[in-house]
């Protein structure tokens, strides 16, 4: 049978009320307890093994010490793809020195009540990768819960910080190095689960933009499925030069099916990944990619949130922020001068 409070006043001798102001910090100034009466209770709480109500000091505290990272299609850990871990490891090295505990969740939103991000288990939320729905939407702004947002754009949701690579400038920098080398024709590819993310629209937005910018054609975006179907063209007659994925995860498959179909990279076509992750060196040929700084920005973001947590709760109020990181272009061997056309 659990040990309870009562059971520790009636070994110690004095009331319950003094239990809980010793053992749990409850009552404030309103209860005081002499030293001599306090180590009692103490002793006595060590000699019947007692252990604090975790569940009733959040009720009491308005405080779970949980945080939620929400992570649509999280997958495995990959041991050529250092992201995920990257993230993590932001995340913890600003919630573990701050006595925060995270729990890793599949969506945003349960099943029935699209308010369930509100319903107590949580004291905020970080929100990676976002896919927005017109419900989603309407629930962040209306959430009684602190929530950043991670890799979408200032401004994706009113009011909701948000922490993203610079995409518009890396963009730039993709299509500045790929124009030098000659390309014109330029697609980008995307997987089916990241076209629906914000950053995954809004990548493709800022690929069509420098392009513009630049003089080139009109960047076609392509929706990986059979992908096999899809790069058998470029061992015939493609009208694209250059591939820029969405991801390094992206780009290395592509690698790999260029290199079966024989497809030669870059000779015929040429092949940018984004995160510039290990796995970039470990390709063949090794791969051209954006680099963003991914564990600096979970770890801003989840910082930011921890202060949104502590204003919510009665401490001064952070301003509003939305973080743009800049990137830079690790060029290696899969790109290079555009074939010639025919």
């Amino acid at each position: 049978m659990r040990v309870t409070i009562r059971d520790v006043a009636g070994r110690a001798g004095v009331s319950a009320m003094a239990v809980s102001a010793v053992l749990n910090g409850a009552g404030g100034s309103r209860v005081s307890v002499a030293p001599e009466k306090a180590e009692r209770i103490r002793q006595a709480a060590r000699e019947l093994r007692y252990q604090p109500n975790r569940l009733a000091r959040s009720l009491r505290d308005n405080r779970t010490g949980q945080v939620a990272v929400v992570f649509q299609n999280f997958g495995r850990f990959l041991p050529e793809s250092t992201y995920r871990g990257d993230v993590m490891n932001g995340v913890m090295q600003a919630l573990f020195p701050n006595d925060y505990t995270l729990a890793l969740c599949p969506r945003l939103i349960g099943e029935g009540d699209p308010y369930t991000i509100a319903d107590g288990r949580f004291d905020g939320v970080l929100w990676c990768r976002p896919d927005l729905s017109e419900e989603s939407t309407v629930v962040l702004q209306e959430t009684t819960v602190p929530v950043v947002m991670m890799h979408a754009p200032p401004g994706t949701v009113l009011g909701v910080p948000t922490f993203c690579a610079d995409n518009d400038g890396a963009m730039r920098r993709v299509v500045a190095h790929l124009a030098s080398l000659g390309h014109r024709r330029i697609a980008y590819l995307i997987d089916p689960v990241s076209e629906h993310s914000v950053e995954g629209r809004a990548r493709a937005d800022a690929l069509r933009a420098a392009a513009r910018r630049a003089g080139l054609d009109e960047p076609d975006v392509i929706i990986l499925g059979p992908v096999h179907s899809i790069l058998a063209r470029y061992a015939a007659d493609a009208e694209h030069t250059a591939l820029v994925c969405f991801s390094d995860e992206l780009a290395r498959f592509v690698l790999g099916s260029c290199e079966r179909l024989g497809v030669e990279v870059p000779g015929h076509v040429s092949v940018v990944g984004f995160d510039s992750s290990p796995v970039c060196e470990l390709t063949r040929p090794r791969l051209t990619s954006v680099n963003q700084p991914v564990e600096r920005m979970a770890f801003e973001a989840t910082t930011h949130l921890l202060s949104l947590i502590r204003a919510a709760k009665g401490e001064a109020s952070p301003p509003a922020t939305s973080t743009l990181y800049d990137c830079g272009l690790d060029v290696r061997e899969s790109t290079g001068p555009a074939r010639t056309q025919r």
